[in-house]
């Protein structure tokens, strides 16, 4: 046994160039590997920092049970025993108890030009997203690390002054003397700053609970129990406890002579452990370590192929030399593994490098990190599987290919550069129409089990469309070759002749090289496609009117539309008041089959002026109807208590024209549970809707864009979460039903040339008078308005999605850039075998210009394979991914048609030519530069 690796030395040391080229593709590939899940790994490695920082110089803290099912709105989770912080502060086990009362929902800003109240909320017409959560407590000492300023006794002191959190001082630019606004309704407080402590890194997702806080607040605003209570204008209320045990004293002992206790008391312990557990839990953790498992399988599968490649390129060269081996006493055995000794041999060393390469670019490109990157073992050895794995995966067909080397075949002359046309197997094509047909057939069979569907499409319908591609790639590179030769040939002036049975003349290499190629285009096809046709629900159309104005904390009464519409901006203008309420779905149609899968139980009904919107010869609102007539529809509007809904809901919960839609009044909802009015929100009203009567279903139309509009423009008026639709009424009903006498929002066509700025300082400037008019020449709250038209709001979706889009397209396009090493290994190989008939064809007179541009021509052919492979196969996969949505995987909108972004398609198609271009660069100039003689001078090895 050891002359195999004498052999196997020396088959690699024939051929440097390939061997280089390969270990660098493989290594390139590892170090990906090792950059993701190092990446994750160092993220996950300093939570433990974050979990210490979270908890400050606290062991624990309890915080209220979180209830069953949720709460009502403006309610939050409470201890049932409020004298359990007293009772554990008397505990020989404690050492020192701090009660805490975290307030969340409040609007916290400041004076500065980011933190505004204007340039916050006109962002986002809510709360915003980087507003500190206030804390009142009464610790006397700072528990945490202060980074500046002083810690103000805070059970005792009664200043407006508070600490800030790093995170929200970074996001502010606040410093200490930095005045934080907290808004409580239409009163503004100025807390000032008189310190900045260091707490861990905000993670949405993780903070907020069921029906309110499930843990301490990541960015707080600490402030003193006589300060909080002057705000909120309730009696101290603690929602959390802080608990520092004494030296010796271990948590689970704490626990264990506790339970009881705070079992009747609905407490639960939150230490670091549930710290780390729910940061890791969190929706961008979980999508990083996503993003590195994927990572691992396209490595795998890149290296499968290059490595095979490189193995079948080997075997093909050697025919006549292998058989001599089997004619000299080697066994089959030793010949199989002597070409799997040649694919480990490639992936060691690039094992090694790939490991050393990926630690220095996580060491570089994750600054910032509190903690040493490290390498774990579970990256070392998801690194070596792939490397390993895939060395051995490729060499089975190779080395069984040359352990079948007859000893006769020794005798025979070399073909030389004739080698043998292969055949497309038509089981090959069978068996790979079957595997991609696997998905839509689980997607369009009648009769199937929805969760029976789910099963078939992820867990054979993936695996199906990999395994079908590899099944369908000889015939791609055969029909490819067929049409590209023609192509190719007239656009580089080369004789279809040199070029039409090139790739099917070594059909291995040419589908390992073109399979190498299609793994990250096909993904970023496939990514592209699907991403851009869901944006289509989510951008609106020409069908809406033009522009929605929203006012925040204040509203304006029927009889101040004359006088708003008379401002200089709304002058020539066709705009209309129109009154938004939040309703929920009636608890028993939401158990009913269709409602019982959604998430979402509540839904924006916002009362329009149907005759003079949507009626009349040119109408402002004019959707689409996908079920009922437009005529019947907007009658019925009118006369009894109906509305319309979008398609998106209908098709989710199974309703249609003429169905009724159970809404439960808000205003009912609040008088059931006792809770105050909100500032802003109607009053209750008297009619129908106070007995929960259904509203009948007018019609179905499309109404693309609602879910951005609503979510922007502050509709959502109650809770501000998701909603499963935005339902169009007569404003009649929501001033009858739901007791509305005023407006916040005013939709339709402003006159041309009037921009979104001037509209909103101009009705700014109107609703801060009528909000003096209302305090009796006092200054109020002032209040903010925002103007979204169609097309700040299709941008903004294509904005949001091109970034979500590209995050998710960054892996493929990697993986791209690293094919293109695998097509300078395929062309190495080829000039390499191909030397003699390249000399030979010189000979006879074809200009070498010629012999570079047939290498150029042929390098096309695959790359067009792959391109043509690619978006077929990605197509299809970005369809059915859209498809199984209508099974139950959705977010509240319809399955949408393919939209083809043909401009990134097209520059991803030209990044492969271009790049497959400049690899051949190189071999083919100095193809075009040898001589005659030393082309013919060589003879197989």
């Amino acid at each position: 046994m050891t002359l195999l690796p004498k052999l196997i030395w020396r088959d690699m040391t024939a051929n440097p160039g390939r061997v280089a080229v390969s270990v660098f593709a493989i290594l390139v590939s590892v170090s990906l590997i090792v950059w993701m899940m190092g990446s994750y790994d160092t993220l996950v490695k300093e939570f433990d920092n974050d979990a210490e920082a979270y908890m400050g110089s606290y062991d624990l803290c309890l915080v209220p049970e979180a209830p069953r099912g949720p709460l009502p709105p403006g309610q939050y989770p409470r201890f049932s025993d409020p004298e359990l912080a007293s009772r554990l502060a008397a505990s020989p086990l404690v050492e020192s108890v701090n009660a805490a009362w975290q307030v969340p929902r409040l609007q916290i800003g400041c004076g500065n030009e980011r933190g505004s109240f204007d340039e916050q909320t006109r962002d986002r017409m809510g709360i915003p997203p980087q507003s500190p959560i206030m804390v009142g407590n009464h610790a006397v000492e700072c528990p945490y690390d202060l980074k500046e300023g002083v810690w103000p006794d805070m059970a005792s002191s009664t200043d407006m002054v508070g600490v800030l959190g790093s995170g929200s001082a970074k996001y502010f630019r606040a410093g200490v003397g930095t005045v934080m606004n907290v808004r409580v309704g239409t009163h503004v407080y100025d807390v000032k700053v008189v310190g900045i402590v260091k707490q861990a890194k905000a993670t949405p997702g993780v903070i907020m609970g069921p029906g309110g806080m499930s843990g301490p607040a990541f960015s707080s605003l600490f402030v003193p129990v006589k300060v909080c209570e002057r705000i909120t204008g309730q009696a101290f209320s603690p929602n959390l406890i802080y608990v520092q045990l004494k030296e010796g004293v271990d948590k689970k002992e704490f626990a264990d002579s506790f339970r009881e206790e705070l079992k009747r008391s609905s407490a639960v312990v939150a230490d670091t452990d549930s710290v780390i557990q729910r940061l890791s839990s969190d929706r961008s953790v979980r999508s990083q370590k996503d993003s590195a498992e994927m990572a691992v399988w396209l490595v795998l599968f890149s290296c499968v192929f290059i490595i095979f490649t490189t193995l079948s390129i080997g075997v093909s060269e050697r025919t006549r030399r292998l058989a001599l081996m089997r004619a000299l006493g080697m066994s089959r055995m030793q010949i199989a593994l002597l070409i799997v000794g040649e694919g480990l041999f490639l992936c060691i060393p690039a094992l090694l490098g790939g490991l050393a390469a990926g630690f220095c670019l996580v060491y570089l490109l994750e600054e910032g990190s509190s903690s040493m990157p490290t390498l774990t073992w579970a990256t070392v050895l998801a690194a070596a599987a792939c490397a390993v794995g895939g060395a051995l995966l490729a060499s089975v067909i190779p080395a069984w290919r040359a352990s079948r080397q007859s000893p006769l075949e020794a005798a025979v002359p070399s073909s030389g550069f004739m080698g043998k046309v292969s055949r497309v197997p038509v089981w090959s094509v069978i068996a790979g129409l079957a595997c991609v047909s696997l998905q839509p057939a689980a997607l369009l069979l009648p009769g199937l089990e929805v969760e029976t569907r789910k099963w078939i499409f992820f867990w054979l319908g993936y695996p199906g469309l990999v395994a079908g591609a590899l099944f369908l790639a000889p015939a791609f590179v055969r029909v490819t070759e067929w049409a590209g030769a023609w192509l190719t040939g007239l656009l580089l002036r080369v004789p279809h002749a040199f070029l039409k049975v090139q790739l099917s003349r070594n059909l291995s290499r040419s589908v390992g090289t073109a399979v190498s190629m299609s793994v990250g285009l096909s993904l970023f096809v496939g990514v592209q496609t699907w991403g851009y046709s869901m944006l289509v629900p989510f951008s609106p159309d020409a069908s809406t009117p033009g522009t929605l104005v929203s006012f925040l904390h204040t509203e304006f009464k029927p009889s101040d539309v004359p006088g708003l519409m008379a401002r200089p901006s709304l002058r020539n203008s066709r705009m209309y008041p129109i009154y938004v309420d939040e309703p929920d779905i009636a608890p028993a149609q939401m158990k009913s089959p269709g409602f019982s899968g959604m998430r979402n139980r509540s839904i924006v009904l916002a009362g329009i002026p149907v005759a003079e919107m949507a009626q009349g010869n040119d109408p402002l609102f004019k959707p689409v109807f996908v079920s009922g007539n437009p005529q019947e529809a907007y009658a019925m509007l009118k006369s009894t208590r109906s509305l319309l809904i979008p398609d998106t809901f209908a098709r989710t919960v199974g309703l249609k024209a003429g169905d009724d839609l159970m809404l439960v009044n808000p205003a009912q909802q609040e008088r059931r549970s006792g809770n105050v009015q909100a500032s802003g929100v109607p009053g209750r009203g008297t009619g129908p809707g106070m007995k929960g009567e259904p509203w009948k279903v007018a019609g179905v139309v499309s109404f693309p864009g609602w879910h951005w509009l609503t979510k922007t423009s502050g509709m959502r008026v109650r809770r501000g979460g998701f909603v499963a639709a935005l339902a169009i009424a007569d404003e009649r009903w929501l001033k009858e039903d739901y007791g509305h006498q005023g407006f916040q929002f005013i939709w339709g066509d402003t006159a041309p040339g009037v921009s979104n700025v001037e509209l909103q300082d101009d009705l700014g400037e109107y609703a801060l008078e009528n909000v003096s008019r209302k305090e009796n020449g006092t200054e109020g709250v002032k209040p903010l308005v925002k103007a979204l038209t169609r097309e700040s709001l299709g941008g903004s979706v294509t904005s949001r999605g091109d970034d979500v889009i590209f995050t998710m397209s960054k892996l493929p396009i990697i993986m791209m850039v690293i094919a293109v090493l695998a097509v300078l290994n395929t062309v190495l190989a080829s000039v390499q075998s191909r030397r003699r008939e390249f000399g030979l064809m010189r000979a006879v007179g074809v200009p070498g210009g010629m012999v570079m541009r047939m290498l150029w021509a042929e390098t096309l052919m695959i790359s067009l394979c792959s391109v043509v492979m690619s978006v077929a196969l990605g197509v299809l996969g970005a369809w059915c991914s859209i498809q199984i949505l209508e099974y139950g995987y959705h977010f509240g909108i319809v399955t949408p048609p393919i939209t083809m972004p043909w401009a990134h398609l097209g520059y991803a198609v030209l990044l492969v030519l271009a790049l497959s271009s400049l690899a051949c660069l190189l071999p083919a100039w100095r193809m075009k530069r040898a001589s005659v003689t030393d082309l013919l001078s060589v003879r197989e090895g």
